[in-house]
């Protein structure tokens, strides 16, 4: 008896898979009818003829084109978003996963087969009510993706945002209506100009300047048909955000230093950074560090850090920033003695999950 029921269930199991198998096979069959005619122009049969089967299997799996085809639409539409969630989970700071996001929905041209079902998806939603819920569901979700990235940002430091449904709502808004201009009508609208556009909104949205709104990937859509170097390759000035957060930084150092608070002098580093004088590594440890600023403390009263000139530059899809800085140290001894000296230096930035912190600080005295 226990045989039989156990034979019966693998038999069930099989059937199970080969006619799932079979539903994906027709799915993907009407996917590249749709590309061919449009969503209006498919019949059962020319899925069925693609297929080699006949009108009766097609309908055994689906009760009518309509269910087909918002069938046919939904599957296309979540392996495409599967495929651009694995790309963005990949990147390494929200700011390059907004680019990539960003990158990821933009056309690449009028004969993009994306875009071409999307597009034409829309308008058979107004007549399918089996496509409309669907439709309205991928909406949905493309604004979730988008508001996910915006409300990480902000937790990171890397954004500030106000309104992150808002935010995301108006990205994917301008998105859509640009890329139906740009997909349906050739010539109207050039792709470096929906770009620009995009990292204009997406700059505004975040508190970042358009040239932040990026991503250091080399094979980026944009980039990989023509294997060119991206033009903003590389650090530029940090932009009003970056540099507002990395002057704090610097200034609970500088106002740390000056109390001997070894604690909270030491917070401005993170936990492998590096401290050079004049070319050679002076601390490379935690420890080091901790040891290099007690004997400091222990030996002066008080220690002021001024910075006569700073400038901060990001690369904001990276998670990296440096800081270029002229400085008149201040110190007096326990004995009363007091010690100016001028350094120049650059303290090198990585953005961490509790904000940026300094990876590799280089002095040197003129």
């Amino acid at each position: 008896m226990a045989r039989r029921l156990k034979c019966e269930y693998r038999a069930q199991v099989v059937k199970k898979e080969t006619v799932e198998k079979r539903r994906i096979e027709i799915l993907e069959a009407t996917c590249d009818v749709v590309i061919e005619r449009g969503f209006a122009g498919t019949r059962v049969a020319d899925v069925a003829k693609k297929l080699g089967v006949s009108n009766s299997l097609i309908h055994y799996h689906f009760a009518s084109k309509e269910e087909l085809l918002a069938a046919a639409f939904e599957h296309y539409a979540h392996k495409d978003l599967l495929d651009m969630q694995r790309d963005i989970d990949s990147a390494p700071t929200n700011v390059a996963k907004l680019w990539r996001l960003i990158e990821s929905y933009v056309p690449e041209g009028s004969d993009d087969v994306e875009w071409m079902i999307w597009i034409d998806a829309w308008g058979e939603a107004l007549r399918n009510p089996k496509m409309k819920p669907i439709s309205q569901e991928l909406d949905a979700q493309s604004i979730a993706v988008f508001e996910k990235t915006l409300r990480a940002g902000n937790e990171s430091g890397e954004f500030h945002c106000v309104h992150p449904r808002e935010s995301a709502t108006r990205i994917s808004g301008l998105i859509d209506g640009l890329a139906v201009q740009y997909a349906a009508h050739e010539g109207v609208l050039k792709r470096k100009e929906f770009i620009r556009l995009m990292r204009q909104l997406a700059a505004a949205e975040t508190g970042l300047s358009p040239d932040d709104i990026r991503d250091t990937r080399k094979n980026t859509k944009s980039n990989s048909s023509n294997g060119r170097k991206l033009e903003d390759d590389g650090p530029s000035p940090a932009s009003l955000a970056t540099e507002f957060d990395l002057r704090q930084l610097f200034n609970k150092y500088a106002d740390s230093l000056s109390r001997n608070d070894l604690v909270k002098t030491i917070e401005y580093f993170s936990d492998d950074a590096i401290i050079s004088l004049n070319s050679q590594i002076i601390a490379n440890t935690v420890s080091q560090i901790l040891e290099l600023f007690s004997k400091q403390f222990e030996s002066n009263a008080i220690t002021i850090e001024v910075p006569l000139v700073m400038a901060f530059y990001a690369d904001e899809g990276n998670g990296t920033a440096h800081g270029n800085f002229t400085i008149e140290c201040r110190a007096t001894s326990l004995a009363g003695k007091q010690l100016t000296e001028i350094l120049r230096g650059v303290d090198t930035y990585r953005r961490t999950s509790t904000g940026w912190r300094c990876a590799n600080r280089q002095r040197t005295k003129p």
